[in-house]
């Protein structure tokens, strides 16, 4: 699929969910009118602790904290802010966070399509997998080598001519490859090597765009030009799971964020995930997750919500 049409179809999702006509979830888009895809904001004291709303975003977003403390929600769960960290957000993870007053900070955003050259890869380990809270610690040496990183790519950003973007994404594709490193280096998230090409990464792009509409492994397959037991071998290998699995788990992880934060009934959350029949929707969470929706929304918002 083109880039170009992968956006699109992402853009529905987030925006649409199936004759919804507004976001369910508030929805950050990065604007198509920005020159460059890469932004830059610095978290620093204020005279308050600050508590975000809950939101998404259709761009890659990666926290370095450096000081302070706090709670990052990241989909379904808590994750303590240990300084000095980095926490990365996916597009389309829904995230909340929760900062004390003295907190510092950078965070790197980066739309979908900047390229990295030779940090597309890591790019792709990084953001793997939706849905997994991804947050790896830093040694104080790391966090100095990520914000002079950092600083160069403001340094640019600054700049009216010149190759701006080619700069800036350049410096993006090492700090992304650091990050990498560094993760792989602590050993908490167990990063697979993979590759932008890797048939598995591609099943992965295609089952993020497409799972509300098509949930059979053979038509996922037949995108990729393979059989499907060639899939559900490549996939089986890699994340000792079935294919069929992958797009089941993908589906009930916005099951989920829809029942804990949206403001829909059981009935209009099956109706956004393509299931019309309440009954159906019911059944089909109750198989995968063991509980019914209602019972699930009950408990994870006693959890979460204040």
């Amino acid at each position: 699929m083109c880039r170009t049409a992968f956006q699109r179809q992402r853009a529905y999702i987030f925006t649409h969910l199936h004759g919804v006509d507004h976001p369910i979830i508030p929805t950050h888009h990065w604007s198509e009118h920005t020159r460059i895809p890469t932004r830059v904001e610095r978290i620093v004291p204020g005279a308050k602790a600050v508590s975000n709303d809950v939101h998404r975003h259709d761009f890659h977003e990666l926290f370095f904290f450096a000081k302070g403390t706090g709670e990052h929600m990241i989909d379904l769960e808590q994750v303590t802010i240990n300084v000095p960290c980095v926490h990365l957000v996916a597009p389309g993870q829904v995230h909340k966070l929760d900062r004390s007053a003295d907190m510092q900070g950078l965070v790197v955003m980066f739309a979908q399509d900047a390229q990295l050259g030779q940090g597309n890869g890591a790019r792709a380990e990084l953001f793997a997998h939706a849905g997994r809270p991804s947050a790896f610690s830093l040694t104080e040496e790391q966090l100095d080598e990520s914000s002079v990183l950092v600083r160069l790519m403001e340094t640019e950003l600054k700049r009216s001519s010149g190759p701006v973007n080619d700069v800036v994404e350049g410096i993006l594709g090492i700090l992304c490859i650091k990050c990498a490193h560094w993760a792989k280096a602590e050993g908490e998230r167990g990063l697979p090597n993979t590759y932008p090409t890797d048939v598995v990464d591609r099943f992965m792009d295609l089952v993020e765009c497409g799972f509300l509409n098509e949930r059979q492994v053979g038509k996922y397959a037949a995108q990729l030009a393979i059989t499907a037991d060639h899939l559900n071998a490549q996939v089986k290998k890699r994340l000792d799971r079935t294919a069929s699995s992958v797009i089941q788990g993908r589906l009930l992880l916005e099951a989920k964020r829809l029942l804990l934060h949206a403001d829909l009934s059981i009935k209009e959350v099956g109706y956004a995930l393509n299931m019309k029949d309440p009954a159906y929707f019911t059944r089909w969470f109750h198989r995968v997750e063991g509980d019914t929706p209602a019972a699930f929304r009950t408990r994870i918002r006693d959890k979460y919500k204040p």
